[in-house]
């Protein structure tokens, strides 16, 4: 038996939620354990619009009775989905079943649950207990939680450098700065990812696909910023499924979709209207692979809510060899905090996120009234 069951288990419900890409909905995981044994584990199956607790419900039946409940948020509790038709909510499956006891990572944010869950559970009777790896179920679900405080997307930075801060020589045909193990980590979060942007340069520089071959799982939604619609219809990336975003009229002739924006003060697709156009479109958790210049507005906009610098021992050397950030430069500097640094070969991975970024704010229900873990 581990030393902290509820750490112990909670973690294995941590490690379902990244089965399916889920998004707008949050990508849940939980198990049911009874007198120290797994019962059955389940996790939100999007196709079927099945949560994960009611999923974990199904599979133990009757051995759910008397058992605990270990999820990463806070079960739902309302009767309608977002589309407005019929559901039952997890908090009313948990009380049919049985269940004595619920143990959860996190609040929900949603105002349709935000509390109301922990409260109709704490109502009949169960125990609740929360907290437990809190800070690993924020991340699991950063993308949920960002969109239910700002309506944004989460967006993540990911750039390939040398140690001299170089993407690219300014003089050579496009070459592979990090090498394989790290090349595998971006293939995995572009799996995880329900869409990878680029700007326009990147596209006529690299003609890329943006597509998982590294490892297992599905695309992302390609998303190209392409202000003048610059795009050659010939690239790879011209094709269904691919979003280009632009300031100009709607043309015939496309295979992806265009997409008209408003522009900025320099004439570029704006940052955040583009921005709220993809959570519309559901798709929140946000892979940035751009140039410099594309970055540096993100940045400039404060839309970045990490950076995944990988550093390889390699020099390029040039004045005109392009950066992660380019361009005339941020107004301010922007501070990074919970650094995290890993090695992947050769090449070392700086993640970090903006300190401006702060913890979301709990629910309107007393946290106090609510027994919390540790």
């Amino acid at each position: 038996m581990p030393s902290d069951p509820d750490v112990f288990w909670m973690r294995r419900a941590l490690r379902l939620t990244n089965r399916e890409k889920t998004h707008p909905s949050p990508a849940v995981g939980a198990v049911i354990v009874k007198d120290g044994t797994l019962i059955s584990e389940g996790w939100t199956y999007h196709t079927e619009k099945v949560h994960a607790e009611a999923m974990a419900l199904a599979r133990a039946g009757e051995r759910a009775r008397g058992a605990t409940l270990y999820t990463t948020l806070e079960p739902c509790s309302h009767w309608q989905r977002p589309d407005g038709s019929p559901r039952v909510p997890c908090t009313h499956h948990c009380i049919e079943a049985g269940i004595t006891r619920v143990v959860a990572a996190t609040l929900d944010p949603n105002p349709q649950v935000s509390g109301d869950g922990f409260a109709q559970l704490q109502a009949a009777g169960i125990e609740l207990t929360i907290g437990v790896c809190e800070d690993a179920a924020i991340d699991a679900h950063r993308a949920f939680l960002k969109h239910q405080r700002t309506g944004l997307p989460f967006v993540t930075h990911k750039a390939a450098m040398t140690l001299d801060g170089k993407l690219a020589a300014s003089h050579t045909a496009p070459l592979a700065i990090t090498s394989a193990p790290a090349r595998r980590v971006v293939h995995k979060l572009r799996a995880q990812a329900d869409a990878v942007l680029v700007g326009v340069g990147t596209v006529l520089a690299d003609d890329p696909e943006l597509t998982v071959r590294l490892v297992r799982g599905t695309n992302p939604t390609p998303v190209i910023f392409d202000s003048q619609l610059r795009t050659p219809k010939t690239a790879r990336l011209n094709r269904p499924g691919t979003l280009i975003l632009t300031c100009q009229a709607q043309k015939p002739g496309w295979d992806a979709e265009l997409v008209t924006l408003p522009a900025d003060s320099s004439g570029r697709v704006a940052v955040l209207p583009a921005l709220q156009f993809l959570a519309e479109r559901g798709l929140l958790e946000l892979l940035l692979e751009s140039g410099g210049a594309l970055a540096a507005a993100f940045w400039q906009a404060q839309a970045v809510d990490r950076a995944l610098f990988f550093i390889a021992p390699k020099l390029i050397g040039g004045a005109h060899a392009p950066t992660p950030l380019d361009g005339p430069g941020l107004s301010a500097p922007i501070e990074l905090q919970n650094l995290r640094v890993r090695r992947y070969g050769p090449d070392v991975a700086l993640l970090a996120s903006p300190s401006s970024h702060r913890s979301l704010p709990p629910p309107a229900i007393a946290r106090s009234s609510l027994r919390r873990g540790t």
